[in-house]
């Protein structure tokens, strides 16, 4: 019998690695049947785990720790909020100049050196140029490279900082009586259902509050009855920071 159902006949041969015979799809994926399939691909993810660089607490600055991952998140935004200068831009227009003198000289060399012998020393002299515009346009791009790292670095402390703000306030509000109290409300009213799903939330770790318009953009609505609805876990989480419109246009984004 095949181990993987399915409607259409499965290859049939031999496994490479326990000698089970028989009619499976798993075939066609390393000579290997479902069973030593699965383990395979299992044993890969594990290797490839290892191989992957875990995310450990940093120290940025002077108690100031986030995660690796948080790092370099807030790391791809620091390097787009500080632009590069003026200067970095012109030096990277002159590198690419420079880089296509010595291929437009060489094509012409190609093609007309023995129509026009005459522009052979003007079309090598062309090709010096240009391996040397591209040569100090590179300097100078590191040059501004190095002056603009501390600007990043100290642009990526400061969304650090921010965001251990945030993250403080946060939890000083959900510890808060007042919210505990309204949360409470808001359960009592709508029931333990999920306003998104519609599904009954049994554990109380998947019972959760969410803010329709979401805190962190609308503070003053923290405490709004007209704000809050009950949702589960995953809902809440798959939400996240966003209004209800701009998931539903994700959503419909995704199944497309």
């Amino acid at each position: 019998m095949p181990r993987r159902w399915s409607k259409y006949d499965a290859p049939y041969s031999r496994c490479n690695k326990c000698g089970w015979s028989g009619n499976d799809w798993a075939f066609k994926y390393q000579g290997l049947c479902s069973k030593c399939y699965k383990r395979w691909r299992k044993e890969k993810a594990e290797e490839r785990k290892k191989l992957k660089i875990p995310n450990d607490n940093l120290e940025i600055a002077p108690g100031l720790i986030i995660t690796r991952n948080v790092k370099d998140r807030l790391g791809k935004q620091a390097y787009s909020d500080v632009p590069h200068t003026q200067i970095w831009h012109l030096a990277g227009t002159f590198e690419r100049i420079g880089c296509l003198l010595p291929l437009g000289a060489m094509a012409v060399l190609m093609f007309s050196y023995n129509a026009h012998p005459n522009f052979a020393p003007f079309l090598e002299w062309l090709t010096v140029l240009g391996f040397v515009m591209a040569a100090i346009s590179w300097r100078i791009q590191k040059v501004e490279t190095d002056k603009r790292r501390p600007i990043v670095d100290a642009r990526l402390e400061e969304l650090a900082r921010q965001r251990q703000m945030e993250i403080e306030e946060a939890s000083a509000f959900y510890q808060s009586s007042e919210w505990r109290l309204l949360r409470q409300k808001i359960i009592d009213q709508q029931g333990r259902i999920c306003q998104e799903c519609n599904c009954p939330i049994g554990e109380d770790y998947d019972l959760t509050v969410d803010h329709i318009n979401p805190r962190s953009k609308f503070p003053d609505q923290s405490l709004d009855v007209t704000n809050l609805r009950v949702l589960c876990r995953s809902c809440n989480a798959k939400k996240g920071n966003r209004f209800p419109e701009e998931l539903s246009d994700s959503d419909q984004q995704d199944t497309k």
